[in-house]
């Protein structure tokens, strides 16, 4: 009964978002991204190819971004601002089903927009003769994952703030996390004790999205490391359960009246 619930709520949340414009918009947006990777790589033609990968890869990255964080932001806070949240929680549904099924929801839309921009992607690469591997398939794996846990950020944030916050927090969040590697760099150089507290405490608090950066596999035909994939799998999962958790958590707390 419980899967059936959750599987109801993430099949309508999918349904919700693939009607909202802004889907069209964010993939209209990667799409042309895409394109100007080939009118950029015909200035150097002995680099087309790499540039058309990164910037594929790129747009892939930015859609599944944007869909994480501005779409995620109005799941839960719109439907507790608009009071729609006391309509479905009068049914036998919990609060915890209610945000596993939005996690759901949005995730499925993210893997199916990043699949198809993936496909596009493909069309252009096979066009140009590119051979393709399993690390095509791990870059965008590392991209899902990033995606997965922004996704549970912004729930989580959404639990107990505005759609407006949660953007931001989530930004921030992004953004650090992609900079870990470089604060742990020069925190090694720095003498300052506080700026090597504050280096820990972030490594410690906040996910390092590098771990899951692995476009440049394919770019410069590198072996897939299998090893640093599971552990990064794992770790992404890790991430993804512990918000989630904490979202349901105080949602469960939170006063809706």
């Amino acid at each position: 009964m419980t899967l059936k619930i959750i599987r109801i709520i993430a099949k309508n949340t999918y349904r919700e978002i693939i009607r909202d414009r802004i889907l069209y918009g964010i993939m209209v947006f990667a799409v042309m991204l895409i394109g100007l990777s080939l009118a950029l790589g015909q200035l150097s033609f002995a680099e087309q190819t790499r540039i058309t990968i990164d910037f594929g890869f790129t747009a892939i990255h930015l859609s599944a971004v944007i869909l994480s964080i501005f779409v995620g932001s109005t799941l839960v806070g719109r439907e507790i601002e608009k009071k729609t949240i006391l309509t479905l929680l009068a049914r036998p549904i919990s609060r915890t089903q209610f945000i596993v099924g939005k996690s759901f929801g949005l995730m499925a839309v993210i893997f199916v927009a990043s699949i198809l921009l993936s496909i596009v992607l493909g069309c252009i690469l096979w066009a140009m003769q590119m051979t393709f591997n399993e690390s095509f398939l791990v870059g965008l794996y590392g991209i899902l994952l990033e995606a997965g846990i922004l996704m549970s950020f912004t729930l989580f944030f959404g639990c107990f703030s505005s759609p407006m916050l949660s953007v931001s927090f989530v930004i921030g969040v992004f953004l650090i996390g992609h900079w870990q590697d470089s604060l742990k760099f020069f925190a090694t150089k720095s003498e300052a004790p506080a700026f090597i507290l504050l280096s820990q405490a972030v490594k410690t608090t906040l996910p390092n999205f590098e771990l899951f950066n692995w476009r440049s596999l394919f770019v410069y035909n590198d072996p897939v490391p299998y090893h640093d994939v599971m552990y990064s799998t794992l770790y992404g999962f890790a991430w993804m359960a512990l918000l989630i958790t904490l979202a349901a958590i105080i949602l469960r707390k939170r006063d809706l009246g």
